[in-house]
């Protein structure tokens, strides 16, 4: 009697097993077979990345074979990360962040003195920029054949800073001579907001591969600041009591303006 109800209860369990998976695979099929709605918005985030290295290559003085930034071991960073969500089939919005990392470009050279009082001249000159954005924009998507334009507008806040230096030191081959040396710093630094406006373009060349650029302008008001710095130092040996041996002078000024 066990076996004969346990068999039943095996042979029910099995058909409904075998119901149930028929039904999922028709179900399968079926939403397979569904045409899918244009009008449907993918609802999904979508994250994009982008860096470059890259390195100047500019006659520093005009007629020498060394280049602007040769003796940087490493080139110019730049990299940016966007996030983009579809509000509808055809518009969607970014939040994209952006940043430029200047290696310091430097060049120097010597300039020997000759004479009754030889020596040797130090000169030289640096420079670096570097900047940040952080972007938000709406975008409209249009298509025209088989490229599609996206025309957007929005919001650019904007960091910048660039520093200049400049060198120049004096030695005598004569130890007991008087030496020296100046150094000049000057940066400027900016923080600004304004409206950004700019189309991008994707030409699809296959499934895998195809083309895009983007051109785009923005009007910035922000603050800038201006410092400029001077250090001169000098080394006399002979110098006479209470005259110091070395001597350091250290001037500075700031200034801020709006734009």
């Amino acid at each position: 009697m066990r076996n004969h109800v346990s068999s039943k209860l095996l042979a029910t369990v099995a058909a409904s097993a075998a119901s149930v998976t028929s039904v999922g695979v028709v179900a399968a099929h079926a939403a397979d077979a569904q045409a899918i709605d244009p009008a449907v918005v993918d609802s999904r985030i979508k994250i994009a990345f982008e860096g470059a290295v890259y390195q100047s290559n500019v006659d520093k003085l005009g007629d020498t074979t060394d280049k602007l930034g040769s003796n940087n071991g490493f080139g110019d960073l730049y990299g940016s990360v966007a996030l983009t969500k579809a509000i509808s089939p055809d518009v969607d919005w970014r939040l994209a962040g952006s940043f430029h990392a200047g290696q310091d470009n430097d060049t120097s050279f010597d300039i020997p003195i000759t004479g009754s009082d030889p020596g040797n001249v130090n000169l030289s000159f640096g420079n670096s920029y570097n900047f940040q954005t952080l972007d938000f924009d709406i975008g409209k998507h249009v298509q025209a054949q088989s490229a599609d334009i996206r025309f957007f507008g929005g919001l650019r806040l904007l960091h910048s800073k660039e520093e200049i230096s400049l060198h120049e030191g004096i030695t005598r081959d004569n130890p007991a001579d008087k030496s020296g040396s100046a150094d000049k710093l000057g940066s400027s630094e900016f923080y600004g907001i304004g409206p950004r406006l700019g189309a991008e373009v994707y030409y699809p060349l296959g499934e895998t591969w195809g083309l895009t650029g983007a051109v785009s302008g923005s009007a910035m008001w922000g603050r800038r600041t201006n410092k400029i710095s001077l250090s001169a130092t000098q080394h006399d040996p002979g110098a006479i009591p209470p005259d110091p041996i070395d001597q350091t002078i250290n001037a500075s000024e700031s200034q801020h303006s709006s734009e």
